[in-house]
């Protein structure tokens, strides 16, 4: 028996992945069992596609939240330039700040 895998095959017997290769004898035989009636199992069950999109709506909601307790840009560069008189140092923590800003909120403001 076989599972399908994004790029060949697993072999379950021995649990081999064999890639999708015309010279590969191991995915010769794996045709071989396809023509003769076999049909290999799912890349991922219904119990592990559930998972997955369990997990993805977790992380999502958890970006959300994030994303939803943020103070606005404009309050984070007023906190910067309080906290950081010298201009030197307010360019670079603005910066810096700018770019972790952009990556929690995951867009440009």
């Amino acid at each position: 028996m076989y599972k399908i895998l994004e790029n060949g095959v697993q072999r379950l017997s021995d649990m081999a992945c064999i890639p999708e290769a015309e010279g590969n004898t191991d995915w010769q035989e794996y045709k071989k069992w396809l023509a003769e009636g076999g049909v290999p199992d799912p890349e991922f069950t219904q119990a592990e596609l559930d998972q997955q999109a369990a997990a993805e709506a977790e992380r999502l909601q958890m970006i959300q939240g994030i994303s939803d307790n943020l103070p606005s840009w404009a309050q984070v560069r007023t906190a910067v330039i309080n906290a950081f008189p010298d201009p030197a140092q307010q360019n670079i923590m603005l910066k810096q700040a700018q770019v972790v800003y952009w990556l929690a909120k995951n867009s440009a403001e």
